[in-house]
């Protein structure tokens, strides 16, 4: 029987072939990775997309129910308007006029409003209406003619008017009728001209005497029911205006340009009450035609829906990323510290299954609170990937550490979306934390010896 003596080599070639693979394992394991990573920005693109598009649908509801039932109101004025004629000779020496309207807004007006809300259904969405019943009382004082440099005669007394902007007049409820001095005066819709008002009811005086009119100050005071949706805003027209307001309404936002001098919310809802001077914002008390836009001056209350779970869904997006590189991380660590070998495709399942918690997130909102929502869509990805992972590596604890470091992180997002003003400080600070334990666990890693197999 014939002996080969030949000398064996070191290593087998299947030695030899793991030693290369192994050699440059890390690197390639690592390109993979990366290109995962910007592959799973697609998944999170459409998901942010989802969130547009049934933010546009809740829009859409809000936009049918407010058209048939009516919109955001503003409310501007009680002003009096005296139209007058401005006389001028054309190129051929004809005289011409032109028709001004002077608006006189009042020394002193006084809102004292409630509001009723109701809560309207379109298929899933919510949207927010109100009732409100507003008392409005006015003064106007004694107007000076010298002041403005315009002849009485000029004037045309029987089109002396009140009028009340009102943003929706779908709104009124009932009849509108005030109290000027001793007489009682129906509303009619429309206004005199569209220099400050785009809709509104207008009353004519029908003065008995100008004289009598321009001697002495004048007292309005009117009751308005007003339908409206989300929110309820007033122009600052008198030299003084006080607002009062006051709901059942427990999750107000006041908003405007003048935020309340007090406010209450509790269990009961709201009272609100504001006080705003001429000096506070830029138009006089008298001035002619178009000359200022008074309707920037507007501030109330908006009604707003107490849970937004697409503005939190949208805000959770962001952190997607962070979710998926630190579970592939820390997969990337098992495999160089516990010699296991994950295939790229356990990686891409698993990124799915993190992105799928953003859209179980978006659709269990939608129905219930934002945090059970959390809750619920946390525990289902965070069971079906540590389930995943429990047969992926059969034999060792590393599905408790996934599972465990998983909750961990769901669990800060979900402070930092609750935490909106120190969401930055918590999340740099977390995210300096999670840095600083990955240097402390890889810190005794041998990183050039990885793929190098010992000899006996």
């Amino acid at each position: 029987m014939e002996v080969n003596n030949e000398q064996q080599p070191g290593l087998t070639q299947v030695q030899k072939e793991e030693s290369v693979f192994g050699k440059y394992h890390i690197f390639i394991k690592s390109i993979i990775i990366f290109v995962l990573l910007l592959i799973f920005i697609i998944p999170q693109v459409i998901i942010n997309g989802l969130i547009s598009e049934r933010e546009s649908n809740q829009a859409q509801a809000f936009y049918d129910i407010s058209n048939k039932w009516s919109g955001r109101q503003t409310i501007t004025g009680p002003i009096l308007v005296l139209p007058y004629l401005e006389y001028y000779r054309d190129t051929n020496n004809v005289t011409r006029s032109i028709k001004h309207h002077l608006y006189v807004l009042p020394d002193k007006v006084d809102f004292d409003g409630k509001i009723l809300p109701e809560k309207r259904h379109r298929n899933i969405y919510e949207v927010v209406v109100y009732n409100s019943k507003v008392n409005i009382n006015a003064s106007f004082g004694k107007l000076n003619l010298n002041s403005i440099n315009i002849p009485k005669e000029n004037f045309i007394w029987k089109e002396a008017s009140v009028v009340l902007g009102l943003s929706d007049m779908r709104g009124i409820k009932e009849k509108l009728e005030m109290r000027f001095d001793d007489a009682t005066y129906q509303f009619n819709p429309g206004v005199v001209a569209r220099d400050i008002f785009e809709s509104g009811a207008i009353s004519q005086l029908m003065l008995d005497s100008v004289d009598k009119f321009l001697s002495s100050g004048h007292d309005l005071s009117l009751d308005i029911d007003l339908k409206g949706s989300e929110q309820l805003f007033f122009v600052p027209v008198g030299k003084t205006t006080e607002v009062k307001l006051n709901s059942a309404w427990q999750t107000p936002a006041f908003n405007g340009q003048f935020l309340p001098d007090t406010s209450i919310i509790d269990a009961k809802g709201f009272t609100a009450n504001w006080k705003v001077l001429h000096l506070n914002r830029n138009y006089p008390q008298l001035f002619i035609d178009s000359g200022y836009n008074i309707s920037y001056s507007a501030f109330g209350v908006d009604l707003i829906m107490p849970i937004d779970g697409y503005q939190k869904t949208s805000r959770s997006v962001k952190y997607a990323m962070m979710i998926i590189l630190l579970t592939f991380l820390v997969f990337f660590l098992v495999e160089i510290t516990q010699q296991k070998k994950i295939h790229p495709f356990n990686y891409i399942i698993v990124g799915f299954a993190l992105c799928l918690f953003y859209t179980l997130l978006l659709s269990f909102s939608e129905y219930m609170i934002f945090s059970l929502a959390y809750l619920i869509a946390t525990v289902m990805t965070v069971a079906a990937i540590t389930y995943f992972i429990y047969y992926l590596f059969k034999g060792t604890r590393v599905y408790t550490a996934i599972g465990g470091m998983l909750t961990l992180l769901y669990g800060f997002m979900f402070v930092i979306i609750q935490l909106e003003s120190y969401a930055l400080l918590i999340g740099s600070l977390g995210l300096f934390a999670v840095m600083f334990a990955i240097m402390n666990y890889t810190r005794k890693i041998d990183w050039y010896n990885l793929g190098k197999n010992k000899t006996n």
